[in-house]
């Protein structure tokens, strides 16, 4: 897609459309303290983009999810489906016995956990959804068994609502297990509509609106019914890059980060001092079972033993949403090519797979990388937010700074040319800022290097290098960093296409 951007070629392709339900729901009016849906978040010049979660309630689930409640004023939250996977379901109560089920409530006990630190993170922040809100979008899908599709459930009802509704695209359903839940919604439409003459331009729209990102492949429908029936409907697909956050991090996350994954700044930023919620996250040898999943034994204090007790276990699904968070000014949700939070993607034929930076430890191109490389910035930022659920003055806790850049984000310049770009960074806190540019050559079409000038100043320039074609697009990162502590980040994303 080169410049063009995922979420601008969505929205340009549904604007003039309407679906041929219009079911708006409860969860699209604005929420008890006055934030409409689509309102800005905070810090953030983009509209919040619209998700669906689908869940299976594994244990790093779980952990994703404390992280997500924490972040979700972010997002225009469109649903919270509970499905299975090949690793977790429930049974049918006939002939499928439970598999390391480990039941639907929990998710409710979060949500009422959530609301206990709700009046604070609302001061730091505007935009965080009501528990009430959040209650009256979580939904229980398919979960009798790993595929199971034939059944329509409350959660394949919502998400069919949701994908039918006349908001425009993009639509994104995060799968955090199975996608059994999201198929039977699609099946539901394709039996309802298929023998309508208006069949073709239906399939077409939904294909245009639905963006599907897939963690792993956590049972059969994605390649068993998706694809073969909604060939055009859009997957991100991370394939590998989320084991890097996940159960065996320490293969993946470079030594030089892995302290922020270590139990002593867990303990210190999360799991001690940090509210009722943050006291339920999971972490390695940490003697705290998860009913009906002794399978997943990476609790027990006698086992493990590579990893201390405390140390991070895993968030394999929170790259889903971290890819999404334009509030840090990167950008990624722009496209997956560019590269964010939530790793970086390459296009293939059914949309996007994750793919490889260059690892300057090793010099070697690494799949693991275009997540790992922003391991201490997010942990960093969590770290932020958890003191805000136990701040209740906005004095008591740190906050991003803000960068920008004049003359815009998006330039054009010719081969041979040199661009100075001037940068701003101020604190909402009143702590000093340092600045930092980078080029970001593994999101560049230009497949050679700049040499900037004054990268750790406000003000940079280079010179398009001569070899340079028209079409190429160079990325360069501006990075406005805080004295506060934690210390936070802001980004600001450049990209030069080559006229």
């Amino acid at each position: 897609m080169r410049a063009r951007t995922l979420r601008r070629c969505l929205v340009a392709a549904t604007l003039a459309v309407t679906l041929p339900l219009t079911a708006a729901t409860a969860a699209l009016a604005a929420d008890e303290d006055g934030n409409s849906q689509g309102q800005q978040s905070q810090g953030s010049s983009v509209t919040r983009p619209r998700i669906i979660v689908s869940q299976d309630g594994e244990v790093d689930d779980m952990d994703s999810f404390i992280r997500f409640l924490y972040y979700s004023n972010e997002f225009d939250i469109q649903g919270i489906v509970y499905s299975s996977s090949q690793f977790h379901y429930a049974g049918d109560g006939a002939g499928v016995q439970p598999f390391r089920w480990t039941g639907t409530e929990w998710l409710n006990h979060y949500i009422d956990l959530y609301e206990q630190i709700y009046p604070n993170l609302r001061k730091h922040a505007d935009g965080y959804p009501s528990p009430a809100k959040l209650r009256s979008l979580y939904k229980i899908g398919n979960i009798d068994n790993v595929s199971e599709m034939d059944k329509v459930t409350e959660g394949s009802e919502w998400i069919k609502k949701v994908i039918l509704d006349d908001q425009p695209g993009p639509l994104y359903i995060q799968s955090w297990g199975g996608l059994n839940t999201t198929a039977r919604a699609l099946k539901s439409i394709q039996e309802q509509y298929q023998n309508d003459r208006r069949w073709p331009e239906i399939q077409r729209k939904i294909s245009q609106k639905v963006v599907i990102y897939n963690i792993l492949n956590q049972d059969s429908t994605l390649n068993g019914y998706i694809k073969p029936n909604w060939p055009d409907l859009k997957i991100v697909d991370n394939q590998s890059q989320f084991w890097s956050f996940a159960y065996l991090w320490t293969r993946q996350v470079p030594a030089a980060n892995q302290y922020a994954l270590k139990a002593p700044y867990m303990e210190q930023n999360f799991l001690t001092g940090h509210g009722s919620l943050l006291e339920q996250y999971r972490t390695y040898r940490d003697g705290k079972p998860t009913p009906g999943d002794d399978q997943n034994n990476r609790w027990r204090p006698e086992q493990n033993l590579t990893y201390a007790v405390h140390d991070f276990i895993s968030e394999g699904d929170s790259p889903s949403f971290m890819y999404l968070l334009d509030f840090n000014g990167l950008r990624s949700s722009e496209s997956p090519t560019y590269g964010g939070w939530g790793g970086r993607f390459t296009t293939n034929a059914t949309g996007w797979i994750d793919t490889t930076d260059v690892n300057p430890a090793t010099g070697a191109n690494d799949r693991a990388y275009p997540q790992t490389r922003w391991v201490v910035d997010l942990q960093n930022d969590f770290a932020a937010r958890a003191d805000w659920g136990v701040a209740s003055k906005y004095s008591d806790a740190n906050h991003n700074p803000v960068a920008s850049v004049r003359g815009g984000l998006d330039l054009q310049a010719k081969a041979g040319r040199t661009l100075t770009l001037r940068g701003h960074g101020s604190d909402p806190d009143g702590d000093s800022v340092t600045y930092r540019w980078w080029e970001y050559t593994d999101a560049d079409t230009y497949a050679g290097t700049v040499a900037l000038s004054g990268a750790d100043t406000a003000t940079t320039s280079f010179t398009v290098p001569a070899d340079a074609k028209p079409g190429d697009t160079i990325h360069l990162v501006l990075e406005v960093t805080d004295s506060g502590t934690p210390a936070l980040k802001h980004y600001q994303r450049v990209i030069v296409t080559v006229k």
